[in-house]
């Protein structure tokens, strides 16, 4: 919202640039009072510096002496042989979760950019049109309240970026009214804004601490790239949105969707600290037409038999009451 005014005041690009690199320059500093992973130092032998992370509060010493207490447990690697990052994500698992996230990230920002790069093309002034975009991403600020898990969230948010999308550059192209076609591309804006910022946390608790920092960064790039992505998405000559950029940015959260019903549920799940904790994390589990069936069969066989059922369908009757 405070970049519309900037850039109006603004005489040039050098100045609306300093203006906005300033308050990150400012907060900078502030990394420096973030915590590294005790895990991450325990698997660099700094314990000196989780000494001091056990003198801060009588929690965190409980933590760390969990921490210590299953280190001690788990095989001493070989002398002489440091245990590679690189065999953790040749994993399956981490190896299906990385490109799951990857292209989350990548259709996120090629959706968002490219609603904010054409955010003059649905016949609003471009200064209204901006200041309006950021207020848009206001009620992002409520999305740590809602209680619901990361996956429902990430879907519903995806599938409803892809339609919002869809519906504005669809109007947009028949020549739909300005203001409609405005507000639901802000919806869909909202939308994959809610989905990145539930992808930020959700890629911490899906990788493991051995790998996470490479796998973060990993998605990070594959984002960045999809930024740059939305320089190759073709234009009509008079300046509306294309039709393969419509197809471009409502289909990317909608695929998305689909494959978030193959990653796990992480809300009020321990971090994993290697490949086998993703293995061991609840994994989705779709019911099948056969499962339900048998299901069903011993209560059909129970109610059109007029003789009273043998022993072992008692037992079955018995545990499916109980279930």
């Amino acid at each position: 919202m405070g970049g519309a005014p900037l850039a109006w005041l603004s005489s040039s690009w050098t100045q609306l640039h300093l203006s906005l690199a300033l308050p990150q320059l400012v907060c900078l500093p502030l990394y420096l009072s973030i915590p590294e992973s005790p895990r991450w130092l325990l698997l660099r032998r700094r314990t000196d510096v989780l000494e001091r992370y056990r003198s801060n509060s009588p929690a965190d010493k409980q933590c760390l002496d969990l921490l210590l207490e299953t280190a001690l447990k788990e095989p001493a690697p070989p002398a002489g042989h440091a245990p590679s990052d690189i065999i953790h994500l040749r994993h399956p698992t981490v190896l299906l979760r990385l490109f799951i996230m990857s292209y989350l990230s990548a259709a996120s920002a090629l959706t968002y950019f490219g609603i904010c790069m054409n955010i003059g093309s649905f016949g609003v002034g471009v200064y209204a049109a901006q200041f309006f975009s950021g207020l848009s991403e206001a009620p992002c600020l409520l999305v740590p309240l809602v209680r619901l898990g990361r996956r429902p969230i990430s879907m519903l948010a995806l599938f409803l970026s892809g339609a919002a999308c869809f519906l504005s550059l669809l109007l947009s192209r028949y020549y739909g009214e300005p203001v409609l076609v405005m507000s639901l591309a802000l919806l869909g804006k909202l939308c994959i804004l809610t989905a990145t910022f539930i992808s930020v946390l959700y890629s911490i608790e899906l990788f493991p601490t051995v790998v996470r920092q490479r796998c973060v960064s990993l998605v990070n790039l594959c984002y960045r790239l999809g930024c740059l992505a939305n320089s190759l998405v073709p234009s009509n000559p008079n300046g509306a949105i294309s039709l393969a950029a419509m197809v471009v940015y409502s289909s990317g959260p909608i695929v998305g969707c689909g494959l978030c019903l193959l990653l796990p549920e992480t809300s009020g799940v321990p971090l994993p600290d290697s490949a086998e904790d993703c293995d061991r994390q609840p994994r989705p589990r779709l019911p099948s037409i056969s499962a339900l069936c048998r299901k069903r069969k011993p209560v059909c066989s129970v109610t059109r038999g007029p003789e009273p059922p043998p022993a072992e369908k008692d037992e079955t009757l018995t545990g499916l009451f109980e279930l």
